[in-house]
């Protein structure tokens, strides 16, 4: 049976090339500077409306809504490196939660919610 929700992790950083290294290398920004946001892409594939949580060990975080057949991005303050999983709540239908995954800050997240939403791994 082929992955119905999928949350992929990218990272936003790419590589320094030549001898020095740049201003925007997350590895030479002060503190300060440094992303403390994950930014999550959603594309519903369902007909339905669902609500978006995140779950990390300080708490449960409504991060949205996407209506269906509709895609939209959020912003979520992650300043530090942590586990997170998303829930997904179909309007009038299932939850279902992703698997945990290592995000952070400045990691791109993608999330894709299926067409067949019921027979997903972890729906109730």
């Amino acid at each position: 049976m082929a992955t119905i929700v999928t949350l992929l992790s990218t990272t936003s950083a790419g590589c320094a090339s030549g001898a020095g290294m740049t201003a925007d290398d997350p590895y030479t920004l002060a503190s300060d500077q440094r992303p403390s946001r994950v930014r999550l892409v959603v594309r519903n594939l369902n007909f339905s409306d669902v609500r978006l949580f995140a779950h990390s060990p300080t708490g449960r975080v409504s991060i949205g809504q996407v209506g269906g057949k509709q895609d939209a991005e959020f912003e979520l303050d992650w300043p530090t490196s942590a586990y997170m999983r998303v829930e997904i709540n179909m309007v009038a239908g299932p939850r279902c939660t992703t698997q945990e995954m290592q995000v952070d800050p400045g990691d791109i997240l993608e999330l894709q919610v299926a067409v067949v939403f019921n027979q997903t791994t972890g729906c109730r």
